[in-house]
């Protein structure tokens, strides 16, 4: 193993040092970035129980996206009910706040400036949003490089 190759895993070592250390402190970042859809399936879980919980006559067309969401394998249908479900309902966007789980600055920045805009260029199908694979690839996008 020669010196470039020794530079190069160090550099590689210290990226994943620093995406484990993101993702111990920010649950969206772990949603996001994890490869194990264990906290992804949590988070979406509690955005459902919150919200059946406030509208216990929601739809079932409702019921069963959320569902499907979490027993499918589908990461961006994942992505797309966490931050659909972040962006209506801010009672589980503050307690992600409250109890520490997000970096602040980040997440309040994302939260008010990008997310309900996105959410709403994509209900609207403009260009850049016009599909939920696309919405879900700029969100993610935005949120990573806050």
């Amino acid at each position: 193993m020669d010196c470039r190759d020794k530079m190069q895993q160090s550099f590689y070592d210290e990226k994943q040092q620093i995406d484990k250390q993101r993702e111990a402190a920010d649950v969206i970042y772990k949603c996001f970035m994890s490869s194990d859809p264990t906290t992804l399936n949590t988070v979406i879980r509690e955005i459902r129980d919150l919200t059946l919980a406030e509208f216990p006559s929601g739809s079932e067309r409702l019921r069963a996206m959320l569902n499907r969401a979490l027993e499918g394998d589908s990461r961006i249908a994942k992505h797309g009910a966490l931050l659909f479900g972040l962006y209506l309902t801010p009672e589980y966007a503050n307690k992600l706040m409250k109890e520490s789980k997000v970096d602040p600055a980040r997440f309040r920045c994302y939260y008010t400036q990008h997310l309900p805009k996105m959410c709403q260029d994509h209900l609207n199908g403009k260009p850049r949003f016009d599909s939920m694979q696309a919405f879900v690839e700029e969100a993610r996008v935005r949120y990573i490089i806050i």
